[in-house]
């Protein structure tokens, strides 16, 4: 899901990377472990797949600031292609880099369970500052195998002239019924009320679906309990309403695209969107409804997290920790938010990034309690197909919710 939703990011202009790179010294060095002596000389490779600017410049300055710092001589690279396959393959071989950026849903899990990465907790790396449910997601089987940097939720997007035009208050709509009346009294000849992906394989309907299962108080391991019933019975209002076309199950990731253009007063996206300087309107962003008045709602949270590559040179295993850990001071996390649009896994960076940038509110209220679907393992990827069938069945099937998620779970 992350490498996909990587593809619709755009590059922010590198008119603000100037005063970065400017930095001569690593930005956290109180969060540096207090061992760092015996470095001199130590040399060490870093890998990243992120290929967009100013987000890889970034976080070469960061790497080589605080390489100098530590007495370390670092080459960071960043990777194209499939990277996922070139890390196992560098496992295989026992080649992986000294540091890795890794995605904490599918990458940290599967070389942590290889044994091919280094126990954090061992060099004192700490995750205080995070939230538990960022600090879990550099987490496989209760060991720290990754230091989480950056995470992705998702939140609503609309269009402050939509509003305008329907004279329509820009109040957060409460509950699924106060959505699906909000997009009816936003959709016009012109304009579509909301609009959602709905294609299956490409793995956009999943992720923008799962926070409304959430948020209803569901399991997604439960494909046909009450949460999964009224997250499809949601989607299946909107197209009954007309404020969602029965088109979406044409869309994938390319949806957001009708919100940039006008097209749609409402959407669901990722924090990408914060940093997007080309969308041509006054926008603002929502938390999710719930299903009923009075929850809390609650996203899936993604994350990017430095793991280092377990290695029989102690000096060079602590050296990558020691980096890893600099490369984490809140100054660095909160630049990489704003130039890049993620969400810093350090909880007081989160606050100093919503001061900048306060359309991030929603994304950083939900980080707390988030879920994390690397607890389904494998077993989401089976489970997401599911869900993407019945949402169609349900709304362009004519099926009822219930029945719909029924037959896609083969029950």
């Amino acid at each position: 899901m992350a490498s996909i939703s990587r593809l619709r990011r755009i590059a922010v202009p590198a008119t603000g990377l100037t005063a970065v790179l400017a930095l001569t010294a690593c930005a956290g060095g109180s969060s540096t472990p207090a061992a760092t002596d015996g470095f001199e000389g130590v040399e060490l490779t870093v890998w990243n797949n992120i290929d967009f600017e100013p987000y890889q410049g970034l976080q070469k300055t960061y790497f080589e600031s605080c390489a100098a710092d530590l007495g370390i001589t670092v080459d960071v690279q960043t990777q194209s292609g499939d990277y996922t396959t070139r890390l196992l393959q560098a496992a295989g071989a026992k080649s992986l880099p000294d540091v890795a950026l890794l995605s904490t849903d599918t990458q940290l899990p599967q070389l942590a369970s290889q044994g091919v990465l280094a126990d954090l907790g061992q060099y004192d790396v700490s995750t205080d500052g995070l939230a538990e449910s960022a600090a879990d997601l550099g987490r496989y089987d209760g060991t720290l195998y990754g230091l989480p940097v950056q995470v992705e939720d998702y939140a609503v997007f609309y269009n402050k002239a939509a509003f305008a035009a329907a004279g329509v208050a820009e109040t957060a709509p409460e509950t699924f019924d106060d959505l699906v009346a909000l997009a009816e009294s936003l959709t016009t000849p012109t304009q579509k009320g909301i609009v959602l992906p709905g294609i299956g394989g490409d793995g956009s309907t999943p992720v923008y679906f799962l926070p409304f299962l959430l948020s209803a108080g569901g399991d997604p391991a439960d494909p046909t309990g009450a949460g999964a019933v009224e997250a499809v019975d949601l989607y299946k209002k909107l197209v009954d309403s007309g404020s969602l076309s029965s088109e979406f199950v044409n869309w994938g990731w390319d949806s957001i695209d009708q919100w940039t253009s006008g097209s749609a007063a409402l959407t669901v996206s990722g924090p990408w969107n914060l940093v997007d300087t080309s969308i041509p309107f006054e926008w603002g962003t929502f938390p999710f409804p719930t299903a009923e008045a009075g929850e809390s709602p609650q996203v899936n949270l993604l994350g990017y997290a430095y793991g280092v590559a377990a290695n029989a040179d102690a000096q060079k295993e602590a050296a990558a920790a020691a980096l890893v850990q600099c490369r984490a001071s809140e100054e660095n996390q909160i630049e990489t938010a704003v130039q890049g649009g993620y969400i810093p896994a350090l909880q007081s960076a989160q606050e100093a990034f919503v001061e900048q940038v306060p359309a991030a509110a929603p994304f950083v209220d939900a980080v707390d309690g988030a879920y994390n679907s690397a607890e389904l393992g494998t077993e989401w990827n089976t489970l997401q197909q599911q869900y993407v069938d019945a949402i169609q069945s349900a709304t362009v099937g004519g099926q009822t919710a219930q029945a719909a998620l029924e037959q896609a779970s083969g029950q």
